[in-house]
C-alpha cells in the first residue's frame, strides 16, 4: 500500500480527520467549535512537549528554527511557529500544505515556511534546534521511517532538541484475532472495502497504516548521530479496537563519554 497517496487522498477529502481520527473532525461534520479545539489540542500538545524537554533534557532551552515532519493542516506547526523565530513544516501531501499554509495565514504567522516531504527531505535546507513529529512515523513503514529519522538528525544542530514518537507493540489487551483481522484488512484491500461500506464510508476510502518501530534501531540511531541524552515518556492509544504502545522520545544532540570504565 503506498502510504504517500493515502495522506493525499485524505489532505483532499478529509484533511482534518487525516491527522486525529474522531468523527468531529470528518470534513461533512465539522464546525467552528471543532476546529477551534482541534487547534487549542494541538496547543496544548506543544506547550506539554517543550515543558518536558525543560524539565528532563534542558532547562534553558527556547527553539528558535523548528522542523515539524508530518505537519498536516498545522495542528503543531501553528503553535510551534509561535514560539520559535522559524518553522519549517513537512507533508508528503499537497493538498494537506495547502491547508497549513491557509490555517497559517489566518492565524496571521509570517514565520512559517510548509514544504512537500520526501524520504530523503530533499526540499528542506539549513538546520534546526528542535526536530517535532507526533502521531506520523507510525504511520510510515519502518525501513523509510528510518532513513527519515536519519535525515532529521543530521539536520539537528549541536545542542538540539528533538521530540519524536514511534508506536513499538500492540498492548497485552489486543487479542490475536483481533490482530489477524487488522493484517487483513492491509494486505486485502478488498476486506477494507466491505468494512468501509458496512461502517457507511465510501468503498475505497483508504486504511492509514499502524507500524511497529524497532526500539532498539531508534536508540542506535540517536547513539549514532550523538545524541546522547534520551529521555522516553511512553504513550498508548486505540486503533481499529486495538491498544498500541507508543513512545515519544526527547532527546539532545549532545555527545557524551558513553564508554565504560573498569
Amino acid at each position: 500500500m503506498n502510504t504517500d497517496s493515502t495522506w493525499e487522498h485524505f489532505g483532499r477529502k478529509d484533511p482534518y480527520f487525516g491527522v486525529l481520527t474522531s468523527p468531529t473532525f470528518r470534513s461533512d461534520q465539522l464546525s467552528d467549535d471543532a476546529r477551534s479545539s482541534f487547534f487549542e489540542s494541538g496547543k496544548r500538545y506543544v506547550d506539554r512537549a517543550l515543558d518536558l524537554v525543560r524539565e528532563k533534557i534542558d532547562p534553558t532551552f527556547r527553539p528558535t528554527r523548528a522542523l515539524d515532519f508530518g505537519c498536516g493542516v498545522g495542528r503543531l506547526s501553528i503553535p510551534l511557529a509561535g514560539v520559535c523565530e522559524s518553522l519549517v513544516g513537512v507533508d508528503v501531501s499537497e493538498s494537506m500544505l495547502v491547508h497549513a499554509r491557509d490555517n497559517a495565514r489566518l492565524a496571521g504567522l509570517t514565520n512559517t515556511t510548509f514544504l512537500k516531504g520526501d524520504d530523503t527531505l530533499s526540499a528542506v535546507s539549513g538546520t534546526f534546534d528542535f526536530l517535532n513529529s507526533f502521531i506520523v512515523f507510525q504511520h510510515i513503514p519502518p525501513a523509510r521511517g528510518e532513513l527519515i529519522v536519519r535525515r532529521m538528525l543530521d539536520l539537528l544542530r549541536e545542542g538540539g532538541v528533538g521530540a519524536l514518537h514511534f508506536t513499538y507493540s500492540y498492548g497485552s489487551t489486543t487479542t490475536r484475532a483481533r490482530h489477524l483481522l487488522v493484517r487483513a484488512y492491509r494486505d486485502l484491500p478488498l476486506a477494507w472495502g466491505v468494512r468501509n461500506l458496512l461502517k457507511d464510508r465510501p468503498f475505497g476510502e483508504p486504511m492509514m497504516q499502524m507500524n511497529e518501530y524497532s526500539l532498539n534501531r531508534l536508540f542506535r540511531l540517536l547513539h549514532e548521530a550523538g545524541c546522547h541524552t534520551v529521555y522516553p515518556r511512553f504513550t498508548e492509544t486505540g486503533s481499529f479496537g486495538q491498544s498500541v504502545l507508543g513512545v515519544l522520545l526527547f532527546f539532545q544532540k549532545r555527545r557524551m563519554d558513553v564508554t565504560e570504565h573498569g
